[in-house]
């Protein structure tokens, strides 16, 4: 009976409300009851979801796993006091998995990302091509919204996050930097509602993943203008990341067989997609101001990007477990799982490189297109880091314990080739440096900028 009351809770959710309520104050400050029956609606949906028997058809057990995604953002959100029973049983899959992770303000419900992966279906063992189709489809719905979002705002007819606008010519550069961005991308963009729907059956299936991206996962927990650049940025680049690893990892499987000419294939695609990550990176960079991402990152919480499964795995599946990175890995609950490529029947791209022999014209094809995917990634790093030095209080650490941009620092250099563009034949030492060497702003032509 009780569950029957859950599925129905559940089908009449007012999934419009919702989304009215945490833009028109920001998440963090949506009505208290309401995200306590959302937080204790996930942990009904989740005994719902793990009996066999529960009495529901397939439609509703596509709402109920829809609606778990959207309900265990706000449970985690509302997490942070001291855990109760129940809490810590909805933190376990029902088939006894790792579970979600802490609670509280962390990457995952910060972002929305099992939203974003339900849309990309990454967990459906689908093809690198298809992975990569679907990423290239919200790589151009994203880049489309972002822009509407900064035209209405600069003509300012935007009704929700217009705090602390940035001034007319940044807009004006976020805009033409976007316009590039989108005519690299090359797609056009899928339709959206004008509206949020009430009901969860606009969110389902291929018509509504624009539908989910446009009102579920783009979520600011303050009104901050510029929350909403910053979780743009957060949204594109899990997308392009996941887009790189599906091919590094087709790209992995085929050097194992010995294929070499799709391996190329799929790292040139890994390569093209590495090129648009690193100008998505350069819209933040070059259009947010230091005192407009202090404004509201106070609100982000524990979030770290070290939580990022997706670049974890990617940077595993290219270079191995750093030895350096275990103790990190594990401290997080996560990501602790990546710690089982900690073994000998692994090979990660590195490895499978320098294998290949040389003075072979299709292996030298594999070759250069790692050459060039391993310094469109170190590219994008080099600017990440310099992001943190710029954008992060000297003070703050990094979640797992770490030092924030001295331990961004220490794993920059860590590549496939060296100088010479000869493979790397293990992990590149860690060298931090000193909290002291912190700065706050540099030359206009700083190699960190």
């Amino acid at each position: 009976m009780r569950h029957t009351a859950t599925i129905k809770e559940v089908l009449d959710f007012d999934v419009a409300a919702y989304v009215a309520a945490a833009r028109a104050t920001g998440r963090q400050h949506l009505d208290p009851a309401m995200r306590g029956r959302m937080a204790e609606l996930y942990l009904d949906v989740r005994d719902v979801l793990a009996r066999p028997d529960t009495p529901a058809g397939g439609r509703e057990r596509r709402v109920l796993r829809l609606a778990e995604l959207v309900l265990q953002s706000e449970w985690k959100l509302a997490g942070g006091g001291e855990e109760t029973a129940r809490d810590a049983a909805g933190r376990a899959f029902p088939r006894g998995a790792t579970g979600p992770g802490p609670r509280g303000k962390r990457y995952q419900p910060y972002g929305n990302v099992r939203l974003l992966n339900h849309v990309l279906g990454t967990s459906r063992h689908a093809s690198d091509v298809t992975i990569e189709h679907r990423c290239r489809r919200a790589l151009a719905f994203l880049v489309s919204s972002w822009d509407g979002y900064e035209r209405r705002s600069a003509a300012g007819a935007e009704t929700w996050g217009g705090q602390d606008r940035p001034a007319d010519e940044a807009i004006g550069e976020r805009l033409r930097r976007l316009a590039a961005i989108a005519a690299a991308i090359g797609e056009e963009p899928a339709p959206c509602a004008a509206v949020p729907a009430p009901r969860w059956e606009r969110y389902l299936g291929a018509d509504g993943r624009p539908n989910v991206l446009e009102y579920l996962v783009n979520l600011p927990q303050t009104r901050k203008h510029e929350e909403n650049t910053f979780l743009r940025v957060i949204h594109l680049t899990e997308v392009t990341t996941w887009a790189i690893l599906a091919r590094t990892v087709a790209a992995n499987g085929w050097l194992t067989a010995g294929r070499w000419a799709p391996a190329a294939r799929c790292l040139e695609a890994a390569a093209e997609t590495a090129a648009l990550q690193h100008e998505i990176m350069l819209v933040l960079r070059r259009t947010m101001s230091v005192e407009h991402f202090l404004g509201f990152r106070e609100e982000t919480g524990n979030a770290s990007a070290v939580q990022m499964a997706s670049a974890q795995t990617l940077h595993i599946h290219l270079l191995g477990v750093h030895p350096a990175k275990v103790e990190a890995l594990g401290g997080i609950e996560e990501n602790a799982y990546l710690l089982l490529y900690l073994n000998r029947r692994f090979r990660p791209l590195r490895a499978l490189l320098a294998d290949l022999p040389r003075g072979d014209e299709r292996a030298a094809r594999v070759l250069a297109a790692a050459r060039t995917l391993d310094e469109r990634l170190w590219q994008w790093r080099r600017l990440h880091l310099g992001l943190a030095y710029r954008y992060l209080p000297r003070e703050v650490k990094g979640s797992g314990g770490t030092d924030g941009a001295p331990y961004l620092a220490g794993f920059y250099h860590d590549r496939l080739f060296d100088e010479d563009g000869e493979v790397h034949p293990q992990p590149v030492p860690v060298a931090m440096p000193p909290v002291a060497g912190w700065v706050r702003a540099r030359p206009v032509f700083s190699p960190l900028n």
